[in-house]
């Protein structure tokens, strides 16, 4: 990622679903993955993404590719997920 903030590049990363967003009822909109490494990778809510939000709190296994949105925050398109014991 040195010198390059918008290339994309693949991931694999074990974490917990954390809310990120709410909506004024206090719906969660939004969730990342949080890592032991405390690393926080906010997820895009695609079609994969939104599927996540059914998983608040729950550890995960996710693959996809990290881009840095325009704050610097790494963001997550997720490819594959699997929700984890």
């Amino acid at each position: 990622m040195a010198g390059n903030n918008n290339a994309d590049y693949p991931i694999t990363v074990h974490g917990l679903i954390i809310p990120m967003d709410w909506d004024d009822q206090g719906n969660v909109t939004g969730v990342a993955i949080s890592t032991s490494l405390e690393e926080e990778y906010r997820v895009e809510l695609d079609r994969r993404g939104e599927e996540l939000l059914a998983f608040v709190r729950e550890r995960v296994k996710a693959s996809g590719k990290i881009t840095l949105d325009p704050q610097g925050a790494k963001v997550m398109m997720v490819d594959t997920y699997q929700i984890l014991e």
